[in-house]
């Protein structure tokens, strides 16, 4: 038995991926934006940033990619930035965390993150 998918099917798909993407982006944002104090608007903001802003960013897209499972196009999508940006992104954080108080710091993030899908899963 042949299964078709139609026009409505895929475009259902795709506005169950859209809004799947904007709740992970705002917990994101909320999250990773709370802790570093960078407001939502600059952390999603277009161009760089200050240096604080831009680091916020690499943070988010490291967990979305590391501890969501986000591949680094989905990752980088959700912060308006191509696949490459977000596998510089995880390269830096990964450099960043030799430190142990970085390395707790975002272990603290990605397991909040973790704690915040699980939870809007059962919802």
């Amino acid at each position: 038995m042949e299964i078709r998918t139609g026009p409505a099917v895929k475009i259902r798909e795709s506005r169950l991926r859209h809004a799947r993407d904007d709740g992970t982006k705002r917990m994101l944002v909320s999250l990773v934006g709370s802790a570093l104090a960078v407001d939502a608007d600059r952390l999603c903001g277009a161009g760089r940033g200050t240096a604080q802003e831009a680091h916020a960013r690499q943070v988010a897209v490291y967990i979305a990619h590391i501890a969501l499972g986000l591949s680094y196009t989905e990752a980088g999508r959700l912060f308006g930035r191509d696949r490459t940006t977000a596998a510089h992104a995880c390269r830096r954080v990964e450099e960043q965390r030799e430190s142990e108080r970085i390395d707790q710091f975002v272990d603290r993030l990605e397991r909040a993150a973790c704690h915040a899908t699980s939870q809007a899963g059962r919802a």
